[in-house]
């Protein structure tokens, strides 16, 4: 299906959204018949490889928008998608920290990474609207961005827990006309339900964020209670949870 729908632009499409089902054999598709195409969003897409990626954005020389939420990109990649579209404008990179990861980031090394950022800021000068929601970057990943991206306007670090707004990030941040820090609410995103969160302190509880905190978790009862799992019949299917996604 999501081939005809490319097939039937002839070589006019400018937006492609789609979650769970694009693999790097229908990426490269896309980007062989879509060069002018201006926004791409991924959403869940575990099939999309780093290599896939980096080689299909060498056929969207015109993309302003990419939003690549909880796909399996890492690393690197963010270098290769700013060299190969120098156009891009808004771009969104969420991943999930997850309650373990958040809790113990203070004491375990390699749980900070600055690769994506520092690729960022090498190669994506043009932005203006950047989401990394659930990054692992530290302060200096964040500086980095905030000097070489001199038109961002928009800047969501919501869930990453590792950066420290001290004096200094703060001043930097000041110029930001709409700034989400680590600890601000995750309401307004639509995927939430996909991301663990935690209260301030690690005590004998915490929340799972799953849509209204329709399910509670008590860490220190074997027995632990799920409350109102009839709303979450399909919760394990991730196409069930969020079939809205998908647009072609």
């Amino acid at each position: 299906m999501a081939r005809a729908a490319v097939d039937r632009a002839a070589g006019t499409l400018e937006a492609f959204w789609a979650d769970t089902f694009v693999t790097d054999g229908l990426l490269r598709y896309i980007s062989e018949r879509a060069l002018v195409l201006k926004s791409l969003q991924l959403i869940l897409c575990d099939n999309v490889s780093n290599e896939g990626l980096a080689e299909a954005m060498k056929g969207f020389p015109q993309l302003e928008e990419l939003d690549l939420t909880f796909c399996s990109v890492y690393g690197n990649v963010c270098e290769s998608v700013g060299k190969a579209c120098p156009q891009l404008k808004c771009f969104r990179l969420n991943e999930r920290w997850n309650v373990v990861e958040r809790g113990f980031a203070a004491y375990e090394e390699g749980m900070d990474d600055d690769t994506q950022a520092l690729g960022i800021a090498n190669s994506m000068p043009r932005l203006q609207d950047l989401q990394l929601i659930g990054s692992n970057m530290t302060n200096d990943g964040l500086m980095a961005i905030l000097v070489h991206c001199p038109h961002l306007q928009s800047l969501d670090v919501r869930q990453c827990f590792n950066l420290r707004m001290d004096d200094a990030m703060k001043s930097r941040c000041a110029r930001i006309v709409n700034l989400k820090l680590p600890h601000d609410s995750l309401t307004d995103f639509k995927y939430r339900g996909y991301i663990a969160s935690t209260g301030g302190d690690y005590g004998s509880d915490f929340e799972v964020d799953m849509y209204d905190d329709l399910l509670d978790v008590v860490t220190d009862d074997d027995d632990a209670e799920f409350d109102d799992l009839d709303d979450f019949d399909d919760a394990d299917s991730d196409s069930a949870m969020y079939d809205d996604v998908f647009d072609v």
